[in-house]
């Protein structure tokens, strides 16, 4: 693992309640995983699951040079029987937007998935108005297989998500 990339800590999870400065953010960032606003109970539960012997899911956080938490991204979902997970969650705090602080966190689970876990199989999920994180994705080596139209309602508005993919023979 890169040395700004490890394991995010239980310690950590007051700082991600910040970045979830309002509904539209937080959908954005974990879909229908929590309620606005989001609490420490609802992170405490999400979290919890990446304690076990064999976890369904490892989440990463990016430090910078003065200790700050630039941002975040999820394998989760992981099937080890089929080989597969997904990358989720990704979410850079807005300070440090633009910066290819998502570009690197991914990658770096891409890493972890196709090397240490042995995945065939790495998916993810974007808005298709997303067009920051759907570069990143593309320039990762991710293929977009199609597209959940209406998947998402937020007030009375509907997003569609494009669902994007890589196989381990593809990942660079």
């Amino acid at each position: 693992m890169n040395p700004k990339i490890c394991r995010l800590e239980r310690s950590d999870l007051l700082t991600l309640i910040s970045w979830a400065e309002d509904e539209k953010t937080l959908i954005q960032w974990c879909g229908p995983v929590f309620d606005f606003p989001l609490t420490l109970q609802q992170l405490d539960v999400y979290f919890s699951e990446t304690e076990k012997d064999l976890p369904a899911r490892y989440v990463y956080k990016h430090v910078t040079g003065d200790g700050k938490i630039a941002g975040i991204c999820e394998l989760g979902n992981i099937d080890r029987r089929n080989e597969a997970g997904s990358v989720c969650r990704v979410f850079v705090d807005k300070e440090f937007r633009g910066k290819g602080i998502a570009k690197e966190l991914v990658g770096e689970v891409l890493k972890f998935g196709f090397g240490k876990l042995l995945l065939n199989r790495i998916d993810l999920n974007v808005y298709t108005f997303n067009a920051g994180a759907i570069k990143c994705y593309e320039e990762l080596g991710f293929v977009k297989e199609g597209v959940k139209r209406r998947s998402t309602k937020l007030g009375n508005e509907y997003w569609d998500c494009s669902i994007y993919s890589m196989l381990k023979e593809d990942w660079k």
